[in-house]
């Protein structure tokens, strides 16, 4: 007879990679905007998003963040300002 078998804790019981997806309201902090503007960005197509369902709360995806600030760095003209 084997003992309780435990879950890895990185292995939590979500829909979504808590590692690859954010919130939109930790999305405006690191954007410094609010959150009405990300939601405007993420419809339209600025970042990438998801729901889980209607109306469910966005989980945006971490790199499309990351692509976001890479593209406003580069237009103007400065450094990338997250390494990955």
């Amino acid at each position: 007879m084997s003992g309780p078998t435990f879950r890895v804790p990185e292995q939590l019981l979500l829909p979504w990679s808590p590692q690859k997806c954010i919130s939109v309201s930790r999305v405006a902090e690191m954007l410094d905007c609010s959150h009405d503007t990300v939601s405007r960005m993420i419809e339209e197509g600025a970042l990438q998003a998801y729901r889980l369902r209607v109306r469910s709360p966005w989980r945006v995806y971490y790199d499309s963040v990351l692509d976001y600030l890479d593209r406003m760095h580069s237009t103007a003209g400065l450094d990338p300002r997250y390494q990955r």
